[in-house]
């Protein structure tokens, strides 16, 4: 049997070793890459928290209310001594009342004028005048819902200090912030319907900005891929790395 060159067995011996050391050092790469990546998402989400951002005061912005107008027909209402109260609150207009015998309509033997002898307050509570029997009644009307409006900031918003106009408004006793009068982050605000009615107001508020660290670090998250996504990715190169010298030594043998 003839002996292998002692040559060839040494240069194959060290291809078996440069092959690990170039897996290893592959190895040692790819892990130091993958806890690089997952600490400067660490960091950098870290510092954004850490960093305080730059408070803006508003004052007496002008800002339009909307609401919404729902109807209501024919819902059953019970009055007695002249006073009953509807299933809505904000009640704009009654459009209609009565039963067989009373009604605003002309359709029963007493007709009732709205305004007159049928009126209604915001809250709800409707109030004939005249003589009529107790009972039931049927009430259409309309309400209104979500008075709102979006300020001119729209993120950040933390802090309101004002809302109202020369009529009314927050410094009244009646009316209460962050309880008739609310805002949101994004600069959208809600107010109560029975407190006021659709038009333009003053609001004043407090908004954050980023401060010029928190803008950089956005800028670095915007720009460059998400620091696990490269984790993810590296983990995948490594794996396929790996699986390559395996085969690559398998082959050599």
């Amino acid at each position: 049997m003839p002996r292998i060159p002692f040559i060839f067995t040494m240069s194959n011996k060290k291809a078996q070793m440069d092959m690990r050391e170039l897996v290893l050092t592959l190895v040692i790469v790819g892990v130091t890459f993958i806890v690089g990546t997952l600490i400067f998402s660490n960091v950098s989400n870290t510092t954004a928290n850490i960093l305080d951002s730059v408070p803006n005061t508003v004052t007496n912005e002008s800002i339009a209310m909307t609401e919404t107008t729902n109807t209501i027909v024919n819902e059953t209402i019970t009055m007695a001594s002249g006073t009953g109260t509807t299933g809505n609150t904000s009640v704009k207009t009654i459009t209609f009342f009565g039963n067989a015998t009373h009604s605003t309509d002309g359709s029963s033997a007493v007709t009732l004028a709205i305004d007159t002898e049928v009126n209604n307050s915001k809250s709800g509570v409707i109030r004939v005048n005249g003589t009529f029997d107790n009972g039931d009644y049927n009430i259409s009307y309309t309400y209104s819902t979500d008075l709102t409006g979006t300020a001119a900031n729209t993120n950040g918003v933390t802090t309101l200090n004002f809302f109202g106009n020369t009529t009314n408004s927050s410094d009244l006793a009646s009316v209460t912030l962050r309880e008739h009068v609310n805002i949101t982050s994004l600069g959208v605000v809600n107010v109560d319907t029975l407190q006021f009615d659709p038009g333009t107001y003053n609001i004043s508020y407090i908004f954050d900005t980023d401060s010029a660290g928190q803008a950089t670090i956005k800028t670095l998250n915007t720009t460059i891929l998400d620091s696990f996504s490269l984790g993810v990715i590296a983990l995948i190169v490594l794996a396929a790395i790996v699986i390559l010298g395996i085969l690559f030594k398998l082959g050599s043998q």
